[in-house]
């Protein structure tokens, strides 16, 4: 047994490393393009696109957002599991493709958009790539092999950043976002397969993955609940509002979703397949969760609470003036994410121990109460400004309401979660102070600010968490000692 957990450990461990490898390297390299792509093309070229994104979105939950993450919860699945969902998977796709194909006119009439019907016509390919992706990349982490998903994200990220950008210099405005965002997804499935050498079974046998549906359908069910929260805001902003309007607040959510999916996402992807595993160990998977948490916003808080400062440095410097509209959204966001990996760490345990009736029941209270918010801000206000304010409210009631469950699960009660959370907060704010600043002093280059601001701030944070010995910042020393004595061995 203790075996067993030393080599669970071991495979967390090297998991961890390589899927944060992949995120960071691919984020990094997304942003670069990101901020190409938004100073070659307009606002109006994101806008546009931004209205495709919503509705592929619901799409491809269908595909990804319940069933192959079952497969990654259930601790015995067979090559014969992995096959009917891909069965399952191909067959919504087609589904889906041909309702979008013949909707594209409606669709694009409502948003008086013409463009839209080639637009959604040829994004809809991905469908059928996606469904073979979301199998593939439940099967690596279910087997925690990350390093597979690590080769396929880089050269996806990289030879479709070089089609992006080569498109956009040639004039070809949103279709290069088109083109980015398709060749990122095949070739990144087409990589991952060579990679796994996964053999599926040509032969459907829906009975023996019975349980696969019975858990997956209540987290297919709360994804799209979920997928409707994320979408509402855009959806009226593109029907209220301008492209560019549209565009702002698509970009401004954008860059602190990214470090959210660099930071958060790779944590939380290599804890679910770990807890599904010591799922009926209650105290270890308390101790992970309690980890995952204070690691997780000890690099999550200081990063949005800085972002936060600098955003509108950070925009007229590295964006252009030209997206000028971005930096409240940007500033808003960085607020939801950094009370979003509160709710994350906590929707992670109750699904790896398998209680999707208790995440259902979880997306249905808050996303009732969030559209209520929204009808609200939408009869009463005139800017899209307050849909953003609205995120706010709702992340921080669902970082409560998530909290709930686990205080009878695991016995996480809300006062280990404050202890847990608390000195990563106070330092961050101590940080973000220290920004702010350094930002009022007078100085002709905005360049040379946000420098000065990024620099202080990682002084101000790191010597502020040593003076009190911060457990997350010793516990990641140690690790990083760890493996260089590992690989120097």
């Amino acid at each position: 047994m203790k075996d067993e957990t030393q080599n669970l450990k071991g495979q967390t461990m090297s998991g961890l490393l390589w899927k944060f490898l992949e995120r960071i390297i691919a984020q990094l390299v997304s942003l670069v393009v990101s901020i190409i792509l938004a100073r070659l093309l307009v606002p109006d070229d994101y806008g546009v696109v931004s209205i495709v994104a919503i509705f592929f979105a619901f799409a491809n939950v269908f595909i990804s957002g319940g069933f192959s993450a079952a497969l990654m919860q259930k601790k015995e699945a067979d090559i014969q599991d992995y096959s009917n969902i891909l069965f399952i998977n191909l067959f919504s796709s087609v589904c889906i493709y041909v309702v979008l194909f013949f909707l594209a006119p409606l669709i694009s009439q409502s948003y008086n958009q013409s463009i839209l019907i080639p637009l959604i016509r040829v994004m809809g390919i991905t469908l059928f790539v996606n469904s073979l992706k979301s199998v593939l990349v439940a099967y690596v982490s279910s087997h925690l092999q990350f390093r597979k998903s690590f080769l396929s994200t880089i050269i996806g990220t990289i030879v479709s950043a070089v089609v992006g950008i080569t498109m956009a210099i040639k004039g070809y405005g949103c279709w290069a976002l088109v083109a980015q965002q398709m060749t990122s997804a095949v070739i990144d499935t087409v990589v991952l397969y060579c990679v796994t050498r996964v053999r599926f079974v040509f032969k459907l046998n829906l009975k023996k993955s019975n349980g696969l549906f019975r858990y997956g359908w209540k987290l297919l069910l709360a994804s799209e609940i979920s997928v409707l929260y994320d979408e509402i805001n855009p959806l009226i902003i593109g029907l209220r509002f301008t492209n560019a309007d549209l565009a702002f607040y698509s970009k401004g959510k954008s860059f602190p979703s990214l470090i959210n999916s660099s930071i958060g996402d790779t944590l939380s992807a290599v804890l679910f397949p770990v807890m599904a595993k010591i799922q009926d160990d209650k105290e270890a998977v308390l101790a992970c969760t309690r980890r995952f948490m204070q690691v997780a916003s000890f690099i999550i808080f200081p990063l949005m609470i800085g972002f936060l400062t600098v955003a509108e440095n950070f925009v007229i410097v590295i964006l252009t003036e030209k997206w000028s509209g971005a930096t409240i959204y940007i500033q808003a966001f960085c607020i939801v994410y950094m009370f979003n990996i509160i709710q994350t760490g906590n929707l992670q345990v109750i699904r790896a121990i398998g209680r999707s009736d208790i995440i259902l029941v979880l997306e249905i209270i808050k996303k009732a109460v969030y559209f209520v918010v929204i009808l609200l801000f939408v009869l009463f206000t005139k800017s899209p400004i307050y849909l953003a304010l609205a995120c706010i409210i709702n992340t921080i009631f669902a970082s409560i309401i998530n909290t709930a469950p686990n205080r009878k699960l695991i016995g996480y009660r809300y006062r280990l979660q404050i202890f847990d959370l608390i000195p990563n907060f106070v330092t961050a704010l101590l940080m973000g102070f220290s920004v702010y600043l350094v930002g009022l002093i007078a100085l002709n280059s905005r360049f040379l600010i946000l420098c000065m601001q990024v620099t202080v701030g990682t002084v101000v944070y790191l010597l502020a968490n040593l003076a009190i010995k911060n457990s997350s910042l010793l516990y990641l020393f140690d690790t990083a000692k760890g493996f260089l004595k590992k690989n120097k061995g």
